[in-house]
């Protein structure tokens, strides 16, 4: 088997039992950047290979020696472009910071260094990540690796692209309106977005405002998600060994929310290929039952859209006011939208939130889970910065066809985004499971349930 085809534990394992080096290990994944990624296009500012070699070198003496190094130690990683990295430019995707080389690292990248990993470049992103199509006018547009004249999805294109084609054995990303989830489905990879706070972020939002952005983790393997889970959380995790006991399906219960799926504008043959993947689910034992929220799922959108356009607005206050010509059309009507908000929308936006939070904590306490499409569409036009049509109804925002993602979000539920392998469509498209919160080891057990299950 080729040596990048392997999963990132495997290679962890190779190289801590001397089968393999860091150095072989990092030569081959630099070898499949330099062939794929120009037309790809998913990882950026990449470091010297040289100096990135002759560190792998280093470790490989060490571990010749005898010395135990932490288990990612010497495996390489790229970085999503919206986390500091002292040693590499980070842009986030942005003009305004197309020459930015920051000081120190971002708390998550620290974890990751500390776990042994070499940082080897950074991973393509939309500006400042808003947006779930990856292109900016710093390092240009993502593929898709299934067909090179489709997007990869975003805010984690470049993360998504990179792990499906074998460029970097796993990924970090972020995620607040479906940034894992879409380029997961788009890419055909697992992604998990935990429990907002899990993963340490560098954001100076205000406590004022809800978490609705979480740091995550992508991957081709559910083993390799608690793995780099663990990393990017630092020395207190250890999910990679909790997972390892087995859950029973026959056990699981879960539920899927029709009246909200109704409410929202999904492609027909998503739905279809949907409840093809819930049919393998019930098949394998996982019990599904499907309920009405007994709210106005309306309420789900009308909180989000006033909360999402008040954090950016507060987030990206600066750059708006030094260099709004600089910024993307969608940013800018963010941005001017939440300026806009008044104290009282704000607050029943907050109030709407809260009750839907009681509303599906209630749920979650009934059902284990709760199941959705990871996407309203299939990867469309790279060219185009948005689907302007579900279904042939006009989408109203820039960012309507991402509406399914935004429940666990605004409610800050982990959720695993789980590729459609199974069913007579073979076409690139994810489920998300949600789980109540902290609930991120009991996701990742089911997710590596439903992966053995496929395998057999």
């Amino acid at each position: 088997m080729k040596l990048t085809k392997y999963y990132g534990f495997q290679l962890s394992e190779k190289i801590q039992n001397l089968e393999l080096t860091s150095e072989i290990v990092l030569e081959t994944y630099l070898k499949n950047i330099k062939k794929i990624n120009p037309s790809l296009n998913a990882i950026v500012s990449l470091k010297n290979s040289h100096h990135l070699l002759e560190n792998c070198k280093k470790i490989d003496d060490i571990r010749k020696k005898g010395k135990k190094l932490k288990p990612l130690t010497g495996l390489p990683i790229a970085v999503k472009d919206l986390e500091e990295t002292k040693d590499i430019p980070t842009t986030y995707g942005s003009q305004i910071y197309s020459n930015y080389q920051p000081s120190k690292d971002s708390p998550m990248v620290d974890n990751l260094r500390n776990s042994g990993l070499l940082i080897i470049g950074k991973t393509n992103t939309p500006e400042f990540g808003v947006g779930g199509q990856t292109f900016n006018k710093v390092f240009g547009t993502t593929s898709n690796p299934f067909n090179l004249k489709k997007t990869a999805g975003g805010s984690s294109g470049g993360a998504a692209a990179a792990v499906q084609s074998n460029l970097i054995p796993f990924a970090d990303g972020s995620d607040m309106m479906g940034s894992l989830r879409t380029p997961s489905s788009f890419c055909k990879t697992y992604s998990l977005r935990p429990t907002p706070g899990l993963i340490p972020s560098n954001s100076t939002i205000s406590n004022k405002t809800p978490k609705i952005s979480s740091n995550g983790v992508i991957a081709r393997h559910p083993i390799d998600l608690a793995l780099l889970l663990d990393a990017c959380v630092g020395n207190k995790s250890n999910f990679t060994d909790l997972i390892k006991s087995k859950c029973l399906l026959k056990e699981i219960s879960a539920c899927i929310p029709i009246n909200y799926l109704e409410n929202i504008l999904l492609d027909t043959k998503v739905l279809r290929q949907f409840y093809e993947y819930i049919d393998f689910l019930k098949d394998i034992g996982i019990k599904i039952k499907e309920i009405n929220f007994d709210f106005d799922p309306n309420l789900f959108w009308e909180s989000w859209i006033d909360l999402r356009s008040l954090i950016l607005s507060l987030n990206l206050k600066k750059e708006y006011k030094e260099n709004s010509h600089l910024l993307k059309d969608t940013i800018i009507w963010e941005i001017e939208r939440g300026k806009k908000l008044k104290d009282e929308h704000i607050k029943i936006a907050k109030k709407k939130r809260l009750f839907l939070k009681e509303k599906i904590n209630k749920i979650l306490s009934i059902y284990k889970f709760l199941i959705l499409p990871s996407s309203q569409v299939f990867p469309f036009d790279k060219k185009d910065e948005f689907p302007k049509s579900i279904n042939g109804i006009k989408t109203k925002t820039y960012h309507q066809w991402l509406e399914v993602t935004i429940l666990p979000s605004l409610i800050g539920l982990p959720v695993i985004s789980i590729p459609n392998n199974k069913g007579s469509s073979k076409s690139v498209l994810a489920t998300q499971i949600i789980g109540a919160k902290n609930t991120e080891k009991e996701l990742l057990e089911l997710a590596l349930e439903i992966f053995n299950s496929m395998e057999k």
